[in-house]
């Protein structure tokens, strides 16, 4: 039916694309971190994941936090979160282009601290060896039948 004016297409193209940070060596830590979640952990992130591409502006995702003001060295970075297992669990993540998002850091996060620790830190030096070329980004496959 494409000569037909009512038929609307769909597209793909206005969703967001999310990625995991990807060493110089091509190890995702990312994809490690989740590996090594429960069922339920990993089922949520997806399903957090998937309701958030859908929704053009950040600020309407119900997993968006906030940014990352005040953490030294952590401008330009944003935390998506949500719960599963009775834990808050947490996602630093940098926009980067239209519609994209890396997540550089996965952690949990209580009482104002990240574990572990030096979550902070690390999202800052993945983002700058991003930037510099040092590292690389993958594209994450998001499941719809989850």
């Amino acid at each position: 039916m494409p000569n037909n004016k009512k038929v609307i297409p769909s597209s793909q193209s206005g969703l967001w694309t999310f990625y995991d940070w990807v060493d110089g060596d091509g190890s995702n830590p990312i994809e490690k971190w989740l590996a090594e979640q429960s069922n339920e952990v990993q089922m949520t992130f997806n399903s957090m994941l998937k309701e958030a591409r859908k929704r053009r502006n950040y600020f309407d995702w119900p997993c968006f936090r906030h940014k990352m003001n005040g953490k030294p060295g952590s401008e330009g970075a944003y935390e998506l979160g949500f719960k599963a297992d009775g834990r808050q669990y947490r996602l630093l993540v940098k926009f980067d282009g239209e519609l994209q998002t890396v997540i550089l850091c996965g952690c949990f996060h209580k009482g104002g601290n990240y574990t572990p620790t030096n979550a902070l830190e690390t999202t800052v030096k993945r983002a700058r060896a991003l930037a510099q070329g040092k590292a690389s980004r993958r594209e994450r496959t998001i499941q719809d039948d989850l």
